[in-house]
This record gives structure tokens, sequence and C-alpha cells, in this order.
């Protein structure tokens, strides 16, 4: 008769080869099982454990641009700037039409002081994507920090045309108009008439900015 011990270890081999083919034909880890690791580590603020896993998505795959661009954001919260401004120019250099990342870039710079080199990077980004009413919206903000407002004023109307609800640029368009003279005074109650239906808030802070105006 076969013994228990025996009935084990047989019971033993039989399970173990079951779980072979587990083995043999398990997956190697590739760049998105990474990337997909350091999204989860950064939505929980983990950014040093999503900084490792996009490091190893682009070990494996160097021209990621997506994992390039979300490495430069994991730095930037830690507040490793030049580290997040390598990353993030990485990601445009894997990407040359990638709007976001230059958008990025140019937060970075101009944080830092270096608006030449931001105001640079999203007039890139505006030509790489000129559809982007994202690229075009921080590029009239930056023309704006920088009072050059018939530079903002081309760039929130070009934002406007390509997304006529976005209410924002329609109020920074409105303001940028109030900069320049009292001739574009009407320009830009015309943006704060369509704000009135977009957004009763932002058109009433208009509204005032323009009786300061009279």
């Amino acid at each position: 008769m076969v013994s228990k011990v025996t009935r084990k270890i047989v019971l033993l081999i039989i399970f173990s080869i079951a779980l072979m083919p587990l083995n043999v034909y398990a997956q190697k880890p590739t760049a998105k099982t990474f990337f997909d690791i350091g999204i989860e580590n950064a939505a929980k603020s983990e950014f040093s454990e999503a900084i490792d896993n996009f490091k190893y998505a682009i070990k494996l795959k160097p021209d990621y641009a997506r994992a390039h661009f979300n490495l430069g954001h994991a730095y930037y919260s830690l507040h490793r700037y030049e580290e997040a401004l390598a990353a993030y120019r990485n990601a445009v250099k894997s990407n040359p039409k990638y709007a976001d990342a230059y958008i990025e870039l140019a937060n970075v710079y101009s944080m830092l002081g270096e608006t030449g080199k931001a105001v640079k990077a999203l007039e890139t980004a505006v030509k790489a994507k000129p559809h982007s009413a994202g690229a075009q919206f921080a590029l009239g903000n930056l023309y704006s920090e920088l009072k050059r407002y018939k530079d903002a004023v081309k760039a929130y109307k070009k934002v406007v045309k390509i997304k006529p609800e976005f209410a924002r640029a329609r109020f920074n368009l409105g303001v940028a108009y109030t900069k320049l003279s009292k001739k574009m005074l009407s320009e830009a109650k015309r943006e704060y008439r369509a704000l009135r239906k977009l957004d009763k808030g932002l058109a009433k802070e208009l509204s005032k900015i323009l009786r300061g105006k009279k």
C-alpha cells in the first residue's frame, strides 16, 4: 500500500507540474507595466517610487515620451526642478509635437525666472500644435505676465476661436484689451457680453474692471 507520505509527495509533484506553464510562459514586465505602476504611485503621492518606475519604463523604451513627461511631474512634485526640466526636455525630444510637455517645460522655466526660455517653449508648442487651446492659453498668460498685451490678445483670440466656450480665456482676453487703449474697450465689452452666458462670476469681475477704465 502507498503510505500517506508517498501520497503527499505524489500530489506535490502533480501540483508543481500543473503550475509549470505559469512560470514558463510568464511574461516579462514591459515598459508599459512600469509606466502604469508609476502612474498608480503618483496618484497616491508616492513620487519617489513613481520616479523609479518611470525610469524603469524609460530604460526599456528610451523614447517613451509619456514616461519622460510623467517623470517630470514626479520630480516637480518633489521640488526637484532641474531634474524636472531634463525630463520634460526628453519628452519633447521624443515627441516634438507634445504640446503639454512644452507647457510644463515653460512653467518650470517661468518659475525659475527664465522667461525667455519659457516664451520660446510655448511658441514652439503652438507651432507644433496650432489648434491646442491649452498651449495658446498658456502663451497668452505668459505674454500678459510680461505686459506684452498685443501678443496676449492675439493668443487669446486664437483660444476662443478654437474653443468659444473657454470662459477664462475670454475673461483674460477682455482684461488684455483694457490694458491696451480706450479704443479697445468696446472689444473688452464684447467679451463681457459673451461671459454673461458662460460664467456670471467672471463677467461680474470683468465688469468691475471696465467700470474702472471709464
